[in-house]
């Protein structure tokens, strides 16, 4: 039946996407991608809320204008790994149109359908075969229309650039083949959001018929970002807005005593002091103002004394002392799963000419946002409309119905871009805040961190320890090999402001640590499992690929230490323990990138203090994608400084959608991989986080960035699905960086950060 029996012209009166076509005259095709945030002017109007688009509908995922442009809508959001990029390439394949004319709305949950979270390199992987599918019915629709409209065949039509031609040489374009109609075909959209199959019937384009996937298309955010035109969800003004700031107890977990009102009421633009139960925050109208409020109230650190503040806060000194987290995470509770378990490992290590046995430590990392925190909310008594940059638009939708007492068809989020976070950072907690303040005021507030907001509260990466041993038999082989580790809780999705109002419930849950190891190597014997704990400590949450990064830095390090051991080059050590191809695929493509000469590392002592290169080399497999990377540095034993001078690193994704934007998304892991292992720990005493500044939680500088990173891409083939790049590149990094230090001055670093005093003490007792 042609498609132009589902065609119905139908009036709109609603705001957003549907009041658009409406004037427009467009072709709904719902597609899922993320916000055109740059093009969005940061004054937004308030208007309703707006119910989600049904996705089983092909109008949820495309519409096309009277211009022959269109606009793709996904649920998928971009945290600036340039997946907007890619999605749209995906989809303009499939429509037949240039990137150019397409425009990409992301994450407003009355504008998209909800395809899940963006997060652990799965955009590209899940939404991307999703808008394939949508985009391919959406092609075959207007073929059936330009059809009717010629009297011709379907075909036999051709399509370029959004115009369909016959063979007589006639042409229309998508444009003015559906002005003042709007599409309502129903395309099938079942499952959860990660396996939702959309428009299974369509028929997508053969691979080798590809023009616009697997090209570098420029990225659509870069040049707004680089005039500073782009508008962050920092920048998100609206009418009658009010700002807020929110004051933190002392103690993690201390109670709000009382609170001296009449300290604030002076503030010129003061309006509220916000209190329920431990929640205290003040609501002003102007951002300075609340700013003076908030500091009246309280201080993150107390430099004047507690007793210098308004609001009196009980003491509380729950955390453990710092130097013994490590004991905390080994005798915490929790659930252990078994990664590998074959042979008899006991037996061979009884019997083994010699064992080796290593610990690995990694502590609280934080994701460190350049940006801190922010949302705007307009909270009334019948609906709710948030601005915010989360992760998970439509999830967080579902959450602050619950923290309101609302439904969820009551609420609203629309998605602009956050400065950066590549994990669960402060962004819900903001909403959440952002909530309560303007429940309160019954009027529009924004809530904006403060950098010692971001640093002290936003959840984070947790600390991991693990024990590795193996047995070498007279030739220098791996006879067993045990691997254990302790990972708390990386699941931990409550909010701070229920838990603060004493409803810790009505949001999230607290999980066990059990990320999935991959596990690949093939020894005869091997034990390997995961010890998952609660929460240790401090609230903790992903945090850029979630345990994959610190089990790899242990993995990888030990592998090298017995290629050390048993004096073999460590590239072909790995080599004869794998099996899998597409591994030592990159494992090779990295090397003869590098240009690697076999040998062993050299593990010797430095001479006069100079400075030393050395060299190193890890894998890994993360969500079905292998990295292989191999690093140069220059340790300086004089001073205890490491500098990463080269990195390559051979990545395989399966077929690639932008290899340019793949290229981007590599460089930025390898050097967020870096400043994590070279720099960053959290710091705490018994009370509160004490890195809170970046002074005490330092990152990697501009000049200590490598002077040469090279991309090598394997396998970028069709028959491999698209798999992400967001994670996989951010794991072997700190085991290459502790196994190049080694071949350079002969010292194993094994307890993150290699801060300039741990290598000088090791240096010291070698």
């Amino acid at each position: 039946m042609s498609a132009l029996n589902d065609i119905k012209t139908k009036s709109r009166t609603n705001l957003g996407r549907r009041g658009f076509l409406q004037a427009s005259g467009g072709l709904f095709v719902a597609f899922n991608l993320f916000g055109d945030a740059e093009a969005v002017s940061a004054s937004q109007p308030i208007g309703s809320v707006q119910a989600p688009p049904p996705e089983g509908k092909l109008y949820a995922w495309l519409a096309v204008h009277p211009d022959n442009t269109a606009t793709l809508f996904t649920g998928k959001v971009d945290v600036g790994t340039g997946t907007k990029t890619a999605l749209a390439q995906i989809a303009a394949e499939e429509l037949d149109i240039s990137v150019d004319r397409l425009a990409v709305v992301m994450g407003n949950t009355s504008e998209t359908v909800d395809q899940g979270p963006s997060y652990g390199s799965r955009t590209v992987r899940y939404a991307g075969p999703q808008i394939r599918q949508a985009a391919a019915a959406g092609r075959a629709v207007l073929l059936d229309l330009a059809a009717d409209h010629f009297k011709a065949k379907a075909n036999s039509l051709s399509v370029k650039d959004g115009v369909i031609s016959d063979l007589s040489g006639q042409s229309i374009s998508y444009g003015d083949l559906v002005a003042g109609k709007q599409l309502d075909m129903t395309i099938g959209a079942t499952g959860t959001s990660f396996a939702m199959k959309v428009a299974p019937e369509a028929k997508a384009k053969d691979p080798k018929d590809y023009t616009i996937i697997g090209q570098s298309v420029a990225r659509k955010d870069i040049p707004g970002k680089i005039t500073a035109d782009f508008n962050y969800i920092q920048d998100v003004k609206v009418p009658g807005m009010l700002h807020g700031r929110v004051v933190r107890p002392y103690g993690v977990q201390a109670k709000l005593e009382s609170v001296d009102e009449s300290a604030v009421k002076g503030i010129p633009g003061f309006v509220k002091l916000v209190r329920r139960d431990n929640f205290l925050g003040v609501v002003c109208e102007t951002e300075w103002a609340a700013i003076q409020a908030a500091a009246k109230l309280g201080s993150v650190l107390h430099p004047k004394g507690p007793d210098a503040y308004a609001a009196k806060w009980s003491k509380w000194d729950g955390l453990p002392q710092m130097d013994n987290i490590w004991d905390v995470v080994r005798d915490t509770p929790g659930t252990t799963a078994v990664v590998a378990n074959k042979g008899s490992v006991d037996q061979a290590m009884a019997v083994a000419k010699k064992t080796l046995k290593a610990t690995f430590r990694t502590p609280f990392q934080m994701h460190g946002s350049i940006g801190p925190s922010c949302a705007v909310a307009d909270v009334g008594k019948e609906q709710a409309i948030f601005w915010s940059g989360t992760q998970m638009p439509h999830e967080a939708r579902r959450d602050m119905a619950k923290l309101l007492g609302m439904k969820p068809e009551q609420i609203e989020l629309r998605w602009f871009e956050a400065a950066g976070a590549y994990g669960r950072n402060g962004l819900e907690h903001a909403i959440a805040d952002a909530a309560l303040m303007s429940q309160s005021v019954g009027k529009p507030v924004r809530v904006q961190w403060m950098r010692w907001d971001e640093h002290g509260w936003e959840p984070k990466g947790p600390p991991i320890t693990q024990d590795l041993e193996a047995a070498i038999d007279d030739n220098g082989n791996i006879t067993a090999w045990r691997h254990k580790m302790w990972i708390p809780t990386f699941l931990d999705n409550t909010l701070i402001a229920a838990q603060l109002i004493g409803r810790p419930d009505i949001v999230g849950a607290v999980g066990h640590g059990l990320p999935a190891i991959a596990y690949a190597y093939q020894f005869e014997n091997a034990d390997v499992a995961c010890h998952g704990d609660g929460r240790v400590a401090l609230r903790t949450a992903w945090l850029r690929s979630p345990a994959q990064y610190e089990t790899t830095f242990a993995m990888e390090t030990f592998i090298d230490e017995l290629a050390a051991e048993t004096g073999q080059d460590p590239l072909a050590f790995r080599l004869k323990y794998l099996k899998d191809q597409r591994a030592i695929d990159v494992l090779k493509a990295a090397a003869k990138q590098y240009g690697w000469a076999p040998r062993p590392a050299r593990g010797q002592a430095p001479q006069a203090g100079k400075p030393v290169k050395g060299r190193g080399i890890a894998w890994v497999n993360r969500d079905d994608s292998r990295v292989a990377t191999i690093a140069d540095v220059t340790v300086d034993p004089s001073n205890g400084t490491i500098k990463v001078d080269r990195v390559v690193v051979a990545h395989d994704c399966g077929l690639v959608v932008n290899p340019n934007g793949l290229r981007n998304q590599v460089e930025g892991n390898v050097i967020q991989s870096i400043s994590r292992t070279l720099h960053e720990e959290v710091t705490f005493d018994h009370s509160h986080v004490t890195s809170r500044d970046w002074i005490g939680y330092p990152i990697l500088r501009f000049k200590e960035v490598p002077d040469s990173i090279e991309v090598v891409i394997v396998n970028n083939d069709p028959k491999y699905p698209m798999h992400g790049a967001g994670e996989p590149s951010t794991c072997p990094t700190a085991a290459v960086i502790s196994s190049a230090v080694y071949d350079a001055v002969g010292i194993r670093l094994r307890d993150l950060p290699f801060r300039p005093n741990k290598l000088k003490a090791a240096l010291s007792q070698a």
